[in-house]
């Protein structure tokens, strides 16, 4: 993976980010709503594509494991991204830890 880790885990953090200010602008109602919740759309989907990108590329996970991981992000976004940053599945994919 050539020097993608750290965009990626940042694409992710921004996204988030923006989904937590657009929620924001959402409830107060304010009118720059439908321009964060475009940037938060556009962030989610580069850092879907990066995680996709190293899912792909890893050789260290079983392809049941890439497949099953692939599914959970593209399906649940930011509850993925958070399993996939946050419970140890990145740095099985990445070869930092055995299973």
């Amino acid at each position: 993976m050539t020097n993608l880790e750290h965009q990626t885990k940042q694409a992710f953090l921004f996204s988030l980010a923006f989904y937590i200010v657009a929620l924001f602008a959402r409830l107060l109602s304010l009118s720059i709503f439908p321009i964060l919740g475009s940037l938060s759309i556009l962030l989610s989907l580069l850092w879907v594509i990066l995680i996709l990108r190293e899912i792909m590329l890893s050789r260290t996970i079983p392809n049941s494991d890439r497949m099953l991981m692939a599914l959970a992000i593209v399906l649940l976004n930011i509850i993925g991204g958070a399993f996939y940053f946050f419970a140890g599945w990145r740095e099985r994919v990445l070869g930092l830890t055995k299973k």
